[in-house]
């Protein structure tokens, strides 16, 4: 059978009207009627020019001061945060500040957001991928010990985990410090989901910014995918590094963005309230699974996904996906894009209520097609 439609399809106009697409974090939901006036506003008292090449300065202290509030970081100033657009563009130029060879190692674990991957390799670095052990997923400390070397220049570590959901204990806080200190490596910190529940509330692995980069975005806690705004909080030499590599790709990051992250930031619990959403779903969602014959250890950890088994009954798993999209027309994310196993898939909850019950209803209805399918 040819697939009609790749999963983790960045474009889901693209996709026939009776699809449904769980591939995708996305949200389509707008833009507050509230920021929209003081964005009106702002432009036409600051103007839309150029802003410097690390970001409206007020903007910076605003985010330094979350952290300073929220977790406790010390030591750190406007100098040690740079805007960029997007997390992803801050994780790379923190990987090309990082890496100085193509020797040079970054350890990800597994199941792991795609996009690191090409990150370290764009940065000329070698990707060193352990695996996190289902059902829980817990930090594979003993692997990440043995898989450190003198090569070895950073750890990425993803919170809570993309696709999983799952957050880091106190416990593998503290490994993840000790070793870094120990091995003078850094930790980089992808924490876009931050705020989201998950199994662990979310804080840095220090209080120290030695030793961390702390990369994140406007995209998920606020659901602003589109603006295309996230920063980087490092040490002065890696913002340093960073803006000089920066300076000939985007220099700075749209103005207006900065803008709505000044205003989100003036009233953040305002624009979070899908936060509680999310977590419902979740749950919901994952009761819906559960009430079927063949996913019952389904659970909700956290973050803005479902990290689901395919029943052993399916030997088969790719034949599962593929007959879910053809006869089902429901795209999910099978476990492989993340480098896991096929046995797992991801569904984002940012799908409507609706869809998600329909969708969930067809995925339970295909186990049995498949089950019973002749080829």
């Amino acid at each position: 059978m040819q697939r009609k439609v790749k999963n983790m399809s960045l474009d889901v106009n693209i996709l026939p009207p009776d699809y449904i697409d769980f591939t995708i974090g996305d949200f389509r939901s707008g833009v507050e009627p509230t920021i929209i006036e003081e964005l009106t506003k702002k432009v036409q008292t600051d103007g839309n020019g150029y802003t410097p090449g690390l970001g409206l300065p007020l903007l910076r202290e605003k985010i330094i001061s979350h952290y300073r509030d929220t977790y406790g970081i010390k030591n750190i100033s406007t100098e040690n945060i740079q805007i960029t657009v997007s997390c992803l563009h801050g994780a790379f130029l923190a990987l090309k500040s990082i890496i100085t060879s193509k020797d040079d190692e970054v350890i990800i674990i597994a199941p792991y957001f795609p996009s690191y991957i090409n990150l370290i390799k764009g940065a000329n670095g070698t990707p060193v991928v352990v695996k996190s052990i289902a059902p829980d997923f817990a930090l594979p400390i003993k692997q990440i010990q043995d898989c450190v070397s003198e090569k070895t220049k950073a750890i990425i570590i993803n919170y809570p985990n993309n696709p999983t959901g799952v957050g880091l204990s106190d416990q593998e806080r503290n490994f993840l410090n000790e070793l870094a200190l120990e091995k003078n490596i850094f930790i980089i910190d992808d924490h876009v989901y931050s705020d989201y529940p998950s199994t662990h509330p979310y804080k840095p692995t220090s209080t120290d910014i030695s030793h961390q980069v702390l990369v994140s975005s406007f995209s998920k806690n606020f659901a602003m995918p589109g603006i295309r705004l996230g920063y980087v909080i490092a040490p002065k030499k890696i913002i340093d590094q960073n803006a000089f590599y920066n300076e000939g790709i985007t220099f700075s990051p749209p103005t207006i963005s900065q803008y709505i992250g000044e205003i989100v930031l003036d009233n953040t619990s305002q624009y979070q309230q899908h936060l509680k959403d999310i977590e419902q779903k979740g749950k919901s969602v994952a009761q819906l699974f559960r009430s079927s014959n063949y996913f019952n250890s389904c659970t909700y950890n956290g973050g803005l996904y479902l990290f689901v088994k395919v029943t052993d009954e399916i030997k088969n798993p790719a034949l599962f996906y593929t007959l879910l999209e053809e006869h089902f027309h429901v795209l999910v994310a099978p476990g492989d894009e993340f480098d896991y196993s096929k046995r797992y898939f991801r569904i984002s909850l940012s799908a409507t209520n609706d869809n998600l019950n329909e969708g969930v209803q067809k995925i339970i209805d295909c186990v049995d097609y498949t089950l019973n399918f002749k080829q």
